[in-house]
């Protein structure tokens, strides 16, 4: 009975040294990104005359007493090889004034080809809509519909 707690505690040691190791291997090889990213969502689909590809949203959450978002609109291909590649990057200025915050909708699928449903809710006033986005080629969006401003 007395080796039993030194057996447990020797089994505890080697089990968070095992989950030590892991955690920084896989910190070691995974991306970096940055804490103030609260989203990343690929999905939907566009093309081109020359490419093709999916699109992905990714939602940076700012601030303190009130929080914004900046929002990002990605345009990704496959080249040839087979490894994805971004062929353009857009800062969505509507959502990223400082008078949204911005998060994927539960309710909705986020991607539909080229429209992206999302909501929006303003920090100061707490006014909460839903935004629809289309995507053109590479570079180019259009609100459909935008925030409460």
């Amino acid at each position: 009975m007395k080796s039993f707690p030194r057996t447990l505690v020797a089994a505890f040691t080697i089990a968070s040294a095992i989950s030590g190791a892991a955690a920084v291997h896989a910190q070691a090889n995974g991306p970096a990104v940055p804490p103030q990213v609260s989203t990343v969502a690929t999905g939907g689909e566009w093309s081109s005359a020359r490419a093709g590809g999916t699109l992905r949203l990714i939602i940076v959450n700012q601030g303190f007493e009130h929080v914004h978002s900046k929002l990002w609109l990605e345009w990704l291909t496959v080249d040839e090889r087979g490894k994805s590649r971004l062929a353009a990057r857009v800062l969505v200025k509507e959502l990223s004034s400082g008078f949204a915050v911005v998060r994927l909708d539960p309710r909705r699928e986020t991607f539909s080809g080229l429209r992206i449903q999302l909501r929006a809710a303003n920090p100061y006033s707490s006014d909460d809509s839903e935004v629809t986005i289309e995507a053109g080629k590479p570079g180019q969006y259009k609100m459909i519909s935008e925030a409460p401003r």
